[in-house]
Formats: structure tokens, sequence, C-alpha cells
């Protein structure tokens, strides 16, 4: 079950992302690329972190090294100038971690990773809840992005969780 709710979690995650990207594309260039006061400075910026850092997760997991430069080293934002960019981004990064999620078990959900810390030492955790982690990191800055878009009169509208899974007969 615990299998089904991450699939079903990762599901949203991307669905949720793309509606978001569907409304950064009414931004001018300017918009983009403007400073925030929250997140990794401008919705471009914070975009480029939320999804780089699903992929850096996913290496760390044991999952497939997305191409493309997700999980690499350090993500320049620059090098994504627009919101097709971050969605190829956001393609490439999700097909590997949908490779993963097909493969995931339960009992793979339990194993005990280690990773280290970029500030030093080392952080130990399951798999359920590094997984966990990042999904909420992901809400976190569709949030703040959310909240810059609509101040420039772009919501993306209802981006809840129960709005994206299927209704259960």
């Amino acid at each position: 079950m615990l299998v089904e709710a991450m699939q079903a979690l990762y599901d949203y995650s991307r669905q949720a992302t793309e509606r978001i990207l569907d409304t950064a594309e009414r931004l001018t260039p300017e918009q983009w690329l403007a400073p925030q006061t929250a997140g990794r400075g401008s919705i471009r910026d914070t975009l480029v972190h939320l999804v780089s850092a699903q992929g850096s997760w996913l290496t760390t997991w044991g999952g497939p090294l997305p191409s493309g430069g997700a999980s690499r080293g350090p993500v320049v934002p620059a090098d994504f100038p627009d919101v097709t960019a971050v969605r190829s981004l956001l393609k490439t990064v999700d097909g590997a971690t949908q490779a993963f999620l097909t493969e995931l078990t339960d009992e793979a959900l339990a194993r005990v990773i280690v990773r280290q810390r970029a500030a030093g030492g080392e952080m130990r955790a399951t798999l359920w809840q590094m997984m966990l982690h990042v999904a909420n990191h992901g809400t976190q800055h569709r949030s703040e992005v959310a909240a810059f878009l609509t101040a420039f009169n772009h919501s993306p509208g209802d981006i809840d969780f129960l709005r994206f899974i299927p209704t259960p007969r």
C-alpha cells in the first residue's frame, strides 16, 4: 500500500508542477526572472531547484541517473532560460523517477539510506522518509511559485492533491 501511495504522490507532484509551468508560460521574461522574496530567487530559479533537487535525491536512493545534467553536480538556473527548458528538465527527471517507482517495493521503502550533508556529516533516514521529504519539498516550492504567479495576476488555480488523484470506485 505504501508503494501505491508513493506512486500517487509523485504522479500528483508531476501534474501539479506541470500546471505551474503551464501558468508560468504567461509571464513576461522580466517576470520569469524577477527576484522574489521567498523560494530560490526568481520563479525560474525556484522551479529549476525544485526539479533538479528531485533528480539529485533520486540518485541518492539508487535510482537511474537522469540525463541532461539533472543530477551531475550543481545545476545552473541560467542554463534554463525559459519554461520550455525547465519543462524538458522535468520530463527527464520525471522519466527517471517513474522508472524508479515502477521497481519500488515495500521492502525497499524500509531501507535505511545514508546521505552526506553539504555542510558535513551525514543524514540517515528510511527511503520512504526521504521520498516524503522530497515530495513535501516540491509542495513548498510550488506554493511559493503559485504565490508569485498570483501576484503577477496569473494564478495557477487549485493545485491541491485531491484535485489530481483518481476518484475511487
